[in-house]
Parts: structure tokens; sequence; C-alpha cells
């Protein structure tokens, strides 16, 4: 009886790990990391931003997750994204900027199990992507995927 209720508090506190580990985000908090990270790679940052604003030190390097649309963005299916938006009104469609999407690393969608425009809740690693010019796009690494709208 003692080695069950062992296995059963050791299982308890496995899955409460794994369900609380990460920080739960917004995508007003995607924006928030943006605009303060834009802000410091421009020579003149003219726009103010709220101090009590999330920020890459808060998240960076950090298990979380965070709601959006599921897109497969390349024919091979090897490249996915999540995106504020549905596909029809996405970044790569003009229509929103950086900031709405977030680049889903070493995810394969196995037996195409999700489609463009899933609603679905990521978990993953954050972080920066600096291009050569010093603009920045985000990443989550290690991604898995629960789908939400079915």
């Amino acid at each position: 009886m003692k080695i069950k209720a062992i296995l059963f508090l050791s299982l308890f506190i496995f899955l409460s790990n794994s369900t609380f580990g990460q920080k739960k985000i917004t995508w007003t908090n995607v924006l928030e990391i943006y605009a303060k990270e834009f802000r410091r790679t421009e020579k003149n940052p003219t726009s103010t931003i709220n101090k009590n604003a999330m920020s890459l030190e808060d998240v960076e390097n950090k298990k979380i997750s965070i709601v959006g649309y599921f897109l497969d963005v390349d024919p091979d299916g090897e490249w996915f994204i999540l995106s504020k938006n549905p596909f029809a009104t996405c970044f790569f469609c003009g229509k929103a900027g950086p900031e709405t999407v977030l680049e889903l690393l070493g995810f394969k969608n196995e037996k195409k199990k999700f489609k463009s425009d899933d609603m679905v809740e990521v978990t993953g690693t954050f972080n920066p992507v600096y291009d050569p010019e010093g603009k920045v796009s985000f990443v989550l690494e290690n991604a898995s995927i629960k789908l939400l709208n079915k």
C-alpha cells in the first residue's frame, strides 16, 4: 500500500510541474516585448512604453504557453507558425506586423494533425532572433501543441 501511495504522490507532483511549469502569456505581452526590443534597437527612440510592460528578460529562454492560430506556411510541411490572426489577415498577407507571429522551431506536424487556422495552445521556449539589421522576431523552440477548437 505504501508503494502505491508513493507512486501516486510522485505522479501527482510530476503532472503538477508539467502543467504549471510554463508561464502563460498573451499577444498583448508579445507586442509589449516587441515594442521594447524595437525601441532598444532604434537610434532615436521617440515612443514611450509602459515601464510595467512585459520585457524580453521576463520570458527569454523560459517555457511559455500562448493561444493562437496554427499556420502551415510551407508546402513541404516543414515550417510552422503560431499567429495572433487567422491566415487571411496574418503577417504574411500584409495585414499585421512581425510581432503577431511566433515561429515554431523543432515542431513536426506528424500525420498532419493540425491544419491552418486551427485554434491551438502552444507551449515552448521563447527566444528572440535578430536579423543582420538588428530587427527582432520571436520563436518558440521545442514546441508542443494542443488543439482547442474541435
